[in-house]
């Protein structure tokens, strides 16, 4: 992929994810604070600022006459968790079972970036997972009384 590409890829998302904290940062709005600073003035100066700052680059990255070429070493590895974050996410959302499907998400991210692959290492990752979970349950959904 050449550099430019990417850049222009890059900055399409980045100020796509500004868009989408502007308008988070949109319903912070308190109507108690009519014309004065709420809780959403800080994360919309943000979004503006990314976007000013995207606009830039992508100008900057317009004119330049130097283009090369990225390699992206291990590409299918990264898709491959792309597509699992995004599979954890779609499931979270329909099945809202956060912990269960934690557990999957981490054991299939480890067994997928494993060196080396055999029933003592997929225990290992699986053991792993488990203990991971585990603790983020202790602190979030014991101590913390947070519901995923």
């Amino acid at each position: 992929m050449s550099h430019k590409k990417a850049s222009y890829l890059t900055l399409a998302a980045l100020t796509l994810l500004a868009g989408a904290y502007f308008w988070a940062a949109i319903e912070l709005r308190d109507p108690g604070t009519r014309g004065s600073i709420g809780p959403g003035y800080f994360p919309v100066i943000l979004s503006v600022l990314l976007v000013i700052l995207c606009a830039i680059s992508f100008v900057q990255t317009l004119r330049s006459e130097e283009d090369r070429v990225i390699r992206i070493p291990n590409l299918g590895f990264v898709a491959a968790a792309l597509v699992l974050a995004g599979l954890f996410l779609i499931a979270w959302h329909f099945l809202d079972a956060f912990y269960a499907i934690a557990f999957a998400f981490v054991a299939a991210l480890m067994t997928l970036f494993s060196p080396r692959g055999g029933v003592r290492q997929h225990a290992f990752n699986l053991t792993l997972a488990l203990v991971l979970i585990a603790g983020v349950y202790g602190l979030f959904g014991f101590i913390m009384q947070v519901r995923f």
